[in-house]
């Protein structure tokens, strides 16, 4: 929570907002400026909309275009979040045992000064908070009678979606966060955690707005789903509320995105989940294809797929607990892995599994070249998987309509339907297999799923890499020190 990030947001997020050139046209961004008053900012819906757009761009690519082939590695919301819980959990290994930062999320040993990663992810999400802050007081304090009421209304829910995206990450990887709500240095100066509970009211205040602001189709992206909508804030609402344990709710809200069957629907192909044509995606950020090295990547896949893709090394392999979670004929494994065959000796050869959900990378990417993928922030089989969960859980539907709701997510995957005898046991342990295999890979889930359902400790202490275990302290990351040296008001987790 840096003070220059407050001082300088406004100008950042209508600047940004003109890196994306193709961005830039879909919404028709205005040429910036050097110096802009935050009047100027919010004069009229174009320029609010680019403001917004910003915002977006530096989720996706961060501040300068020079460094986004970086983004993921810094970035919660370019492939942080997938790669440090997925190391953190049992997904991922970095094959570089030298990278300090990752080998002790691996291995459970996290100290407040042996990675930077706590910091990595804080400032990053902090960044998009004051955006969002910026936005919505922007947006009040704008006396502009160019700038219309249904632009204001709209452009203030997507900003307070965006903003209570954010917090579900930072309360799930620290704990208790400073709820910071506006821009103002002097209130956010010697702010203190806010406990989590709060934290949580504040995100679901934030989305019941949204819902109500955003429009129920994607005309803000020209049809694309680049801008959330209503169902994006009522997906986040439905994940929220299964993290709360407010099953009846969490079934309410992921119904209410699966039931919109004019707009959202299960691939059929799991290899067109993740294209900008997606009828299973919800809320999707679009990477550009005109820098020189990122070219028609995500950020995540670029990251993830070895520049020798059945050759070279990756980054980031997949851990063995995960490839042999997948069932026989699984179609997920045959499409969303690959793998890689890399002798670095003679005699010597090592056979690596990495995720392929994003299946453009170094080794095939084109400067200009059409964009297979666009980054996926939430899809449709999560809903299902939710509403299983719920449901399983002493939700609406009960067992039988758990069992059905994994079907739908195991038919597309190829596999055999569930017998309808599970007892509620073991249907519990149904949906969070299926979690593990859908949405392996994808925003850390599988760390989240095993730390909120209690599970995490006895799991994760299991692995090789992790013994001995450190403890279930380290399930929440470290404060930065960095912040607490800023702000004295800021304490440490316990145990660090």
């Amino acid at each position: 929570m840096r003070p220059q990030n407050i001082k300088t947001i406004l100008f950042c997020c209508l600047l940004l907002g003109t890196v994306h050139t193709s961005c830039r046209k879909l919404l028709e961004i205005p040429d910036p400026t050097n110096t802009i008053s935050p009047g100027q900012v919010f004069n009229t819906d174009k320029q609010a909309n680019s403001a917004m757009a910003g915002v977006y761009t530096r989720m996706i690519h961060g501040d300068q275009a020079v460094f986004i082939t970086d983004a993921a590695s810094k970035l919660f919301s370019a492939g942080l979040v997938t790669i440090t819980g997925g190391t953190s959990a049992d997904e991922l290994y970095s094959t570089n045992s030298g990278v300090a930062d990752y080998y002790y999320l691996l291995t459970n040993k996290i100290t407040v000064t042996n990675t930077t990663v706590p910091e990595t992810i804080w400032s990053s999400a902090y960044q998009t908070i004051y955006g969002t802050n910026a936005i919505v007081e922007g947006i009040a304090a704008s006396t502009a009678t160019s700038f219309s009421d249904s632009a204001r209304s709209v452009l203030t829910g997507e900003a307070k979606f965006v903003r209570a995206f954010t917090y579900f990450y930072l309360v799930n990887y620290f704990g208790d966060v400073p709820l910071v709500l506006t821009i103002d240095f002097n209130q956010t100066i010697n702010m203190s955690r806010t406990p989590q509970q709060r934290v949580y009211e504040q995100i679901v205040a934030d989305l019941k707005e949204a819902q109500a602001a955003l429009p129920e189709n994607y005309i803000n992206g020209n049809n694309s789903r680049i801008r959330p909508n209503k169902f994006a804030a009522t997906a986040l609402l439905a994940r929220v509320y299964l993290y709360l344990n407010d099953y009846t709710n969490a079934t309410i809200a992921a119904s209410g995105v699966i039931n919109n069957t004019a707009l959202y629907g299960m691939e059929p192909l799991l290899n067109d989940v993740f294209s900008p044509a997606s009828r299973e995606a919800i809320w999707q950020l679009q990477p550009t294809n005109n820098h020189n090295e990122l070219r028609n990547a995500v950020p995540e896949g670029y990251l993830l797929l070895p520049a020798e893709l059945h050759t070279g090394t990756p980054t980031f392999a997949l851990t063995n607990t995960l490839v042999h979670a997948f069932e026989k004929g699984d179609l997920r494994f045959r499409d969303w892995v690959d793998s890689t065959v890399n002798t670095d000796l003679p005699g010597q050869t090592n056979v690596f599994y990495f995720p392929f959900k994003y299946q453009t990378g170094r080794s095939n990417s084109e400067l200009g070249g059409t964009q297979t993928a666009y980054y996926m922030m939430m899809r449709l089989a999560e809903m299902y998987l939710i509403r299983a969960e719920a449901a399983a859980n002493g939700g609406p539907g009960g067992t039988s309509g758990a069992i059905a709701d994994l079907n739908i997510v195991r038919k597309r995957a190829g596999l055999q339907k569930l017998p309808e005898t599970l007892t509620p046991n073991e249907v519990k342990t149904a949906v969070a297999k299926e979690r593990q295999k859908e949405l392996f890979a994808e925003w850390g889930h599988r760390w989240l799923d095993l730390k909120r359902t209690g599970k995490a400790g006895t799991v994760l202490s299991a692995i090789t890499n992790k013994q001995p275990w450190a403890g279930d302290y380290q399930l929440l990351y470290p404060i930065p020190v960095s912040e607490i040296t800023r702000n004295h008001f800021l304490t440490q987790n316990p145990m660090y």
